[in-house]
């Protein structure tokens, strides 16, 4: 899903882009960071608009769109000049890699039959983690030949998927179903103001709230493990092998175990529950950024930073909780709205405790800044106690009240005649 390596843009771009043109020399772990994930996360906030499209026009077709938004704005970021070009680029990634979240999870949730669409989530979500193993591996491989601009043109990979989802997939027959009782007419507008309607908006709002935690666990915890090894490595006077290798070896320890997670999820939703699965996850991520941040960081030890990772990892599997969770709280007629908004919304909060993260960072110091992200899981597992648990029920593939209601009064007006 993402095959850009957050570290080859940090450590090997950073001097590139930001040029001696400017007037400002970046400090390292607060301003460039800061600014490439907080623009990346408004433009992933700003995908939301696909989602009512993609409940009017179609999963597939929306999904084709973002897919080449992901493309164009990996390659563009690639090719820039400067910083500011760097961030709209960044902001047109952003774009489409939110808009594919949630049009390939609905699809997923549409296509898959009943038994086997649990599984089709955690397997689905894997795709994200195997992107960043690959990126670690192709960090280790070919970042030294092709440089950060290379790496960053290998996003545009994903484009050639194209001509098959366009071409070979089908649209979901659950949505041609509702588009034809709709007679075609179902409304962009109608499906966003459904999702706050009564029913749905406790669901909006509150996983909505839990995901500005989560994100900013993974914005803030797993995406800075690269950092933190280049800065305990600095600190070690003979080391090894090169940097890049235990940068690349902590990249993929975190998407291997991330990846296991994703797999265990599905066995553990049907098992435990979807809120005590989620609260799991949350749970290893607060011990995990609080151990790796608050504590392994300042030992300056690659020994326990490596054994403390894979908790890292496998509580970075709350991400597909959503993946599965999201689809099964809305009705089909507006599920790509609902699962918009919840993987959408909480990027533009996330995206301004990025800076905050960064202003703590110089006045308590950057692993203690990180792991001060930890407070945001233990505040928001009270609320996943309030979503509504959907272990062991179909998804949702009601009509609309509206609908219903023509439906119903057209058998009575033809009633009425005999």
């Amino acid at each position: 899903m993402d095959l850009q390596p957050s570290l080859c843009i940090y450590r090997s771009g950073r001097n590139q882009i930001f040029t001696s043109r400017h007037r400002y020399k970046p400090e390292p772990y607060i301003i460039f960071p800061c600014s490439i994930f907080a623009v990346f996360l408004i433009g992933w906030g700003t995908s939301f608009i696909f989602g009512p499209l993609g409940d009017k026009y179609g999963r597939i077709k929306i999904l084709s769109l973002s897919i080449i938004l992901f493309a164009v704005g990996s390659v563009l970021s690639g090719l820039s000049t400067n910083a500011y070009e760097f961030m709209v680029f960044r902001f047109l990634t952003g774009l489409g890699i939110g808009a594919e979240w949630f049009s390939g999870g609905t699809t997923v949730a549409e296509v898959f039959p009943e038994d086997r669409r649990v599984m089709g989530a955690g397997l689905f979500h894997t795709g994200f983690y195997f992107g960043f193993l690959f990126a670690a591996l192709a960090e280790l491989v070919l970042e030294p030949f092709i440089g950060f601009r290379g790496m960053l043109i290998l996003g545009g990979l994903p484009v050639i998927f194209i001509i098959y989802v366009r071409y070979k997939t089908k649209e979901p027959e659950k949505w041609v179903n509702v588009k034809r009782a709709a007679k075609n007419s179902l409304k962009a507008r109608e499906s966003f103001y459904s999702i706050f309607k009564k029913g749905y908006a406790k669901s909006t709002v509150i996983a909505s709230l839990v995901m500005s935690a989560v994100i900013l666990g993974l914005y803030s915890g797993t995406v800075y493990v690269p950092t933190i090894i280049e800065d305990i490595t600095a600190k070690i006077a003979m080391l090894k092998y090169p940097v890049v290798y235990y940068v690349a070896a902590g990249g993929a320890e975190v998407s291997a175990f991330t990846i296991i997670g994703c797999i265990l999820m599905p066995l553990m939703a049907e098992k435990l529950g979807r809120r005590i699965t989620l609260i799991i996850f949350l749970v290893l991520m607060t011990i995990s950024v609080v151990l790796i941040y608050d504590i392994i960081f300042y030992m300056n030890s690659l020994f326990y930073l490596y054994l403390a990772i894979p908790l890292l990892g496998l509580g970075g599997a709350d991400f597909s909780v959503f993946t599965l969770w999201s689809p099964e709280l809305y009705p089909t007629e507006f599920r790509n709205s609902g699962f918009a908004a919840i993987t959408t919304f909480a990027r533009y909060f996330a995206a301004a405790l990025i800076f905050i993260i960064g202003y703590l960072a110089l006045l308590v110091g950057f692993g203690h800044a990180v792991a001060y992200t930890a407070i945001g899981f233990v505040l928001v597992m009270p609320l996943v106690f309030l979503m509504k648990e959907t272990r062991g029920q179909k998804l949702p593939e009601k009509y609309s009240q509206a609908l219903r209601i023509k439906f119903l009064n057209y058998f009575y007006f033809i009633y009425q005649i005999k």
